[in-house]
């Protein structure tokens, strides 16, 4: 489509009077307080063959106490992956806001760059003064462009921490913990709780280093030798840490995936060591790691990257810049064989920080790309990103964002006792590496959250539980992280007995009334990440028969990331048994526990219908499957309750109810299992090694056909011979309870014990 250009009076203005250098901040009205984020439409254009592509920019700016910083960032993910700095200028009017804005379009490894200049008029919707309208008018690179905005005002993010002290020039250690607080940690480390951490360090330096490996752990053991240096000052831990560092530059990850984690392990040995170096070594990292920050945040071209906001890839690559720039700010112009704005660079990682934050987990810290990748930018990068960023600037990215639920996130769905967890997985390779998270994830928890972890860590890996502390067997710089988190008024247990430990427990106080206290006063027993479409249900924290199930909606299907066709997905973990779990992980519907429809590959969004949560973690949620199947020509729908009251004479009680209607294909309703299976007339019967059972009974289709086949993972259940499904599912310790059905089909009352189960319009209901 051509697309017309109209030349305004205020474009002419703006190019003939250009853009000048603006004072530092302008005066404008409390309105815009806040972070300002604006889309320009068709604002930016690439030259196709044939024809001129237009793409949307969003600029970004903040305001605070009625002032507004002269710099604005730009972000065009249609038109590369770059971010875009300039400089804006704000005058307010009667009604509107002007900003004449000039910013450079940075080239990235596809696209090059350019530079723009717009003049902007702004006004707040009548309606929600939250929302900004307008339109604008310019060039980019002295072409003519003009068009709509919109946009939106949200509370300024970064929180500043009080009495924070700014950071002196050369000051180091900083990252995990400051200078001034060298001689607490060496007190806590003399303490038994401070011993146990240091003997697993100990223990954790004489594994294997991996120079070549998916994460490449070289800058890791180093920043566990450098910290060791520190504790002890002993120059040859420092020493070696340095030999380490040597040869983990020399075998560079062959990707940004790999490369990540090299350049922030390096970082955090160079601040631990930085005084134990000469000033040779010193300056030689201060320049590698310079000269990484600018790789990591700028990208490759190929496929051994992927700057997707919402990819662990990214995750991984600008945590680590971000670490790496905070450690070398402010460091000596001459340390830089070229110039180097490190601000910029801190600036630019931070902001692909925050949208990785914003997109790849919910808002109940639920990712997106599964529990694998979803872990291991949090892991290697992104915890450490964090608390260093407040260290060194005084400023908190956590509170108020995604990210403040997500070392809960994983209490809330772990089962197991004394460090042997595990939990019910989502995304590829079924994996959730957990326990690191709890070493480095301290200072990510918001202060009505701690008691909940506390508890949940002492009793898995703290003195109650394995005493590892959460660290790592291939990461030793997690030592230094728990120690430093490590409540003081736990550390001094002055015999290790259990008693003493109780009483210190009883009696901790890391804030003002603050004492660890079982998760299910601190975050009950559903959760909802409403983002992504993910609901857990919970009975207790108490062992390895704690009964958690959920179900995953895939309701924000992210493109361009690992994804994987678990709409409608569920799981079911309970009295040491694993009777609905994840199949293999070859991205196939049939690997999920769904319905599959014909040859249709499902791959799309499920959508909530109805949800109902319940003080004991029962619950049921329904959801609308429709747009799960491509080009489907017929309509779904997929209830799932859960019911843990007793009433039913079992400890777990569990219902999936499927309807579809419009549509003449065979259905196969699949559900995977790591238990032994035993088909019967009417289902099936699961058995654990716990001596626990799961009993299945398909209330539709009445002449069910049942078979198992198996899988790398356990056995896989699928079940056929109708086009609806109503399945009803006990699990117990002795005998499975009869259950009565009345009725038939989807229109069926079925009792089991005292409790009814009915289906009604678009949801499972229990009654008794």
């Amino acid at each position: 489509m051509k697309r017309n250009k109209i030349i305004t009076l205020s474009t002419i203005c703006l190019l003939t009077l250009g853009i000048a250098e603006f004072s530092r901040q302008k005066l404008i009205t409390a309105d815009l307080s806040g972070d300002i984020s604006i889309t320009l439409d068709n604002a930016l254009l690439k030259q196709a063959e044939k024809n001129i592509n237009y793409q949307d920019i969003t600029l970004d700016l903040v305001c605070q106490n009625s002032q507004c910083e002269t710099e604005i960032w730009g972000f065009a993910p249609t038109f590369n992956q770059a971010d875009h700095d300039g400089i804006v200028d704000i005058i307010k009017k009667d009604k509107t806001w002007q900003l004449e804005v000039k910013i450079n379009i940075n080239p990235d490894p596809w696209i090059g760059g350019g530079t723009a200049k717009y003049l902007i008029e702004l006004q707040t919707d009548k309606k929600d003064k939250q929302q900004i309208v307008g339109n604008y008018s310019g060039t980019f690179n002295q072409q003519l462009v003009s068009g709509k905005v919109t946009g939106n005002i949200t509370p300024y993010l970064p929180r500043k921490i009080s009495n924070h002290t700014p950071i002196s020039a050369r000051e180091h250690p900083r990252l995990i913990f400051r200078q001034n607080q060298l001689s607490e940690l060496r007190e806590k480390a003399n303490t038994p709780i401070g011993k146990a951490i240091l003997a697993r360090l100990e223990n954790t330096l004489q594994q294997k280093i991996y120079y070549e490996a998916y994460v490449p752990n070289g800058g890791y053991h180093a920043a566990g030798h450098c910290f060791l240096s520190l504790l002890k000052d002993d120059p040859q831990a420092a020493e070696t840490g340095w030999q380490i560092v040597e040869k983990s530059l020399n075998n560079p990850g062959p990707r940004l995936l790999e490369h990540g984690p090299i350049v922030a392990g390096v970082a955090l040995a160079y601040d631990l060591c930085y005084n134990a170096w000469d000033e040779q070594r010193v300056q030689k990292i201060t320049d590698w790691l310079a000269q990484q920050t600018n790789l990591l945040i700028s990208g490759t071209r190929g496929k051994g990257w992927n700057p997707t906001a919402w990819s662990n890839w990214n995750g991984r690559a600008r945590g680590a810049a971000g670490l790496a720039a905070l450690a070398i700010l402010s460091e000596p112009e001459q340390f830089f064989s070229q110039p180097t704005d490190v601000r910029r660079l801190l600036k630019i990682s931070e902001r692909n920080i925050q949208r990785y934050v914003d997109t790849a987990v919910g808002d109940r810290s639920f990712g997106t790309e599964g529990d694998l990748y979803t872990i291991e930018p949090w892991k290697l990068t992104l915890l450490p990103f964090f608390q260093a960023y407040e260290n060194v600037l005084g400023k908190d990215l956590v509170t108020n964002s995604n990210a403040e639920w997500f070392l809960s996130h994983y209490v809330m769905r772990i089962v197991g006792e004394k460090g042997d967890v595990s939990m019910p997985t989502y995304g590829r390779h079924r994996l959730a590496p957990v326990k690191s998270l709890f070493s480095l994830g301290w200072n990510s928890v918001p202060e009505e959250f701690l008691p909940g972890v506390m508890w949940f860590f002492n009793r898995h890996f703290g003195w109650e539980g394995d005493r590892s502390f959460g660290i790592g067997m291939n990461f030793p710089h997690q030592a230094a992280f728990i120690l430093e988190a490590y409540p003081e008024s736990l550390m001094g247990v002055s015999d290790g007995s259990p008693e003493n430990f109780v009483e210190r427990l009883l009696n901790f106080n890391f804030f003002t009334g603050l004492r660890p206290k079982n998760p299910a006063k601190v975050f009950g027993r559903v959760l909802v990440d409403d983002e992504k479409g993910f609901y857990l249900f919970r009975n207790k924290w108490q062992d390895k028969n704690d009964f958690v199930a959920s179900i995953y909606l895939k309701q924000q299907p992210l493109k361009s990331s690992w994804s994987f066709p678990e709409a409608g997905g569920f799981r079911i973990w309970g009295l040491g048994g694993r009777w609905a779990s994840a199949g293999p992980d070859n991205a196939k519907r049939e690997d999920e526990n769904v319905v599959v429809v014909g040859e249709m590959a499902g791959k799309g969004a499920a959508q909530p219908r109805f949800f109902e949560g319940e003080m004991d973690g029962s619950g049921v949620v329904s959801m609308d499957m429709d747009s799960v199947f491509e080009n489907n020509a017929f309509e779904s729908l997929r209830s799932f309750a859960v019911d843990y009251s007793g009433v039913s004479g079992v400890p777990g009680l569990f219902v999936v109810v499927d309807r579809f209607s419009g549509d003449t294909l065979e259905k196969v309703w699949v559900m995977h299992t790591q238990e032994q299976v035993v088909v019967e007339d009417n289902g099936f019967l699961l058995k654990a090694d716990s001596g626990a059972t799961m009993r299945a009974t398909f209330v539709t289709p009445a002449e069910v056909k049942v078979d198992v086949e198996e899988t790398e993972r356990g056995r896989k259940i699928l079940a056929s011979g109708g086009d609806n499904f109503f399945v009803v599912m006990t699990v117990q310790n002795g005998i499975a309870p009869e259950i009565e059905i009345s009725g038939s089909r989807l229109d069926a009352e079925v009792r089991v014990g005292e409790r009814m189960i009915l289906f009604g319009e678009d949801r499972v209901i229990f009654g008794k």
